[in-house]
């Protein structure tokens, strides 16, 4: 919990400071401070295996839960205790995945709108997280994305998952990105399941 609390205060301070117009001697106060913070965590930096799931390399709590946010806490996109993670926040309800998230200034890409990269890797996530929770973890093949209007910052945005078939080792999915009742992206993703054989080469704990 402190963790995620850190990482929570870590994440307002990106924002602040990606929007500041302090002076210079502001800024050398914040960054005395922030090297300060830093003396005090950089002892204790854990030297890998490194996972979504797990800092000591697992696979999450699979066993316990179908909720992708305890099952990937250390996720760039969903993951509170990963300080660079918006966060986006995910549920799951039947086959389903839903999520919501409002993106900060330090993912604006076009004029006061997020990055297209940053809106493809919120769409690989959530479709990647549609394979876990129906139990057809894969890797991403192929993710092909079409915006239809521009993503805004500030803003609440939603999004849904869903499943969309299998073909042997390939796994589908599709989903969609939402600003209100606009559509704002369609994605469509193949996955390819691995065998035990890949996931001991990328250093993965059993399940």
């Amino acid at each position: 919990e402190e963790q995620q609390a850190l990482c929570g205060l870590t994440r307002r301070f990106i924002e602040a400071l990606r929007l500041t117009t302090a002076p210079p001697e502001t800024i050398a106060k914040a960054r005395s401070a922030l090297g300060d913070a830093l003396d005090i965590l950089e002892p204790h930096v854990h030297t890998g295996p490194y996972a979504q799931a797990d800092l000591l390399g697992g696979l999450g709590k699979f066993e316990e839960t179908r909720d992708p946010m305890e099952l990937f806490p250390y996720s760039p996109v969903v993951g509170r205790g990963n300080p660079i993670a918006p966060p986006v926040e995910f549920r799951v309800e039947g086959q389903v995945v839903l999520g919501r998230a409002r993106f900060g200034a330090q993912y604006c890409g076009p004029p006061n709108h997020v990055h297209g990269g940053v809106v493809a890797a919120v769409m690989d996530e959530l479709l990647g997280s549609v394979n876990v929770i129906n139990d057809l973890g894969a890797m991403t093949g192929t993710l092909k994305v079409r915006y239809s209007r521009p993503t805004p910052l500030f803003e609440e945005i939603r999004m849904e998952g869903r499943m969309a078939g299998t073909d042997g080792r390939k796994v589908f999915a599709r989903g969609e990105m939402w600003h209100g009742e606009n559509l704002l992206a369609e994605a469509e993703g193949v996955f390819i399941k691995v065998d035990d054989n890949f996931r001991s080469k990328m250093g993965w704990a059993e399940r």
